[in-house]
């Protein structure tokens, strides 16, 4: 089959930048693409890279995308290399359609959402704003302070936090394996849902080290950017959570397969995409039983513009935010 094919580059500022501890993060860039079918059907993607994250860069998907030209067939649009995991997650995701509104019968399937608080103290002034909003899920970035002070933090948000509510954390891979420790032990025996990737990615035999001495449940993020790395870590015997962000990880139907196949304990994240990717990624979710735990997709109105961040995202997803995202009017938009 041939499609014709078409993209645009965007380069969006954050409405307030992103600190975690990999640095500040202000703007975000993508590709979105669109393919057509000879019968008119149109479908949409979005690439999203974090090459920070391990993922192919700009410049690498938009060379792929100039490749393609104007005409493409679908088993040149299947020999995209592995490695190059959120070109992969756009063009499948145009082929399939699934950006596309959300059928009524679809599945009416409702899910929570983790809301993302702020780093410092600051925390602790956006709690119970979140808190009366509904959310009961919560995210709270570290390792970009001093250590003693964000304990100090910690013990002070656990004491505001309800006993029905729960608190991640996510270090981003900051510490060593010393401050790894330190964390680990304040968090033993408190109401805190899982540490996710308190080391560097590099450091396996300390993340393996960290889950095998503690009893605090660690998630992989950084450690797990695409399918084949999640599934290696299965082979080591991981039993903690897998923090997935499906627009870097590839096609989203393999993600998929391999969460159902496995029983893999997985949180969905986002990856700071536009509506477009973060719409195809959620009518997955609720489409299929992928996860029993909150939707890491809690980011608020990131860009601060309805064009790209959707409807407003509350504490429960259903499919009323999927259908109010039209892909075409999002692709129109970039001029």
């Amino acid at each position: 089959m041939a499609y014709r094919f078409s993209f645009k580059s965007y380069r969006l500022p954050l409405r307030a930048p992103l600190r975690t501890a990999h640095g500040v993060w202000a703007e975000r860039e993508g590709i979105l693409v669109r393919l057509e079918e000879e019968t008119g059907r149109v479908g949409f993607g979005e690439i999203a890279p974090l090459p920070w994250f391990g993922t192919e860069t700009m410049v690498e998907a938009e060379e792929i995308c100039r490749k393609f030209g104007a005409t493409v067939d679908a088993g040149t649009l299947e020999a995209v290399p592995a490695r190059f995991g959120c070109v992969r997650f756009a063009l499948a995701g145009a082929r399939s359609g699934t950006c596309h509104l959300i059928d009524d019968k679809e599945s009416a399937m409702r899910l929570p959402v983790t809301a993302l608080l702020p780093v410092g103290r600051t925390a602790l002034v956006t709690l119970p704003a979140k808190l009366e909003a509904g959310f009961l899920s919560f995210k709270w970035k570290v390792g970009v302070g001093a250590v003693d002070d964000e304990l100090g933090i910690l013990d002070d948000l656990l004491a505001a936090l309800p006993s029905y509510a729960q608190l991640r954390l996510d270090a981003n891979g900051a510490w060593d394996r010393r401050q790894a420790a330190r964390w680990l032990k304040r968090c033993a025996e408190r109401p805190v849902e899982f540490v996710e990737q308190p080391v560097p990615a590099a450091d396996e035999a300390a993340l393996l080290g960290l889950a095998a001495d503690y009893p605090v449940t660690l998630a992989l993020d950084e450690s797990v950017t695409g399918l084949a790395a999640a599934q290696r870590w299965q082979g080591l015997g991981w039993s903690g959570v897998f923090v997935i962000k499906p627009s870097l990880a590839g096609p989203l139907e393999e993600t998929a397969a391999w969460i159902t196949t496995t029983k893999a304990d997985v949180v969905l994240s986002s990856a700071i995409e536009t509506a477009l990717g973060r719409a195809a990624i959620l009518r997955t979710a609720l489409t299929q039983p992928l996860t029993r735990r909150a939707l890491g997709f809690g980011v608020g109105e990131i860009f601060g513009d309805r064009r790209w961040d959707g409807p407003i995202l509350g504490p429960v997803l259903d499919r009323s935010w999927i259908s109010a995202v039209n892909p075409e009017e999002i692709w129109n938009a970039l001029n």
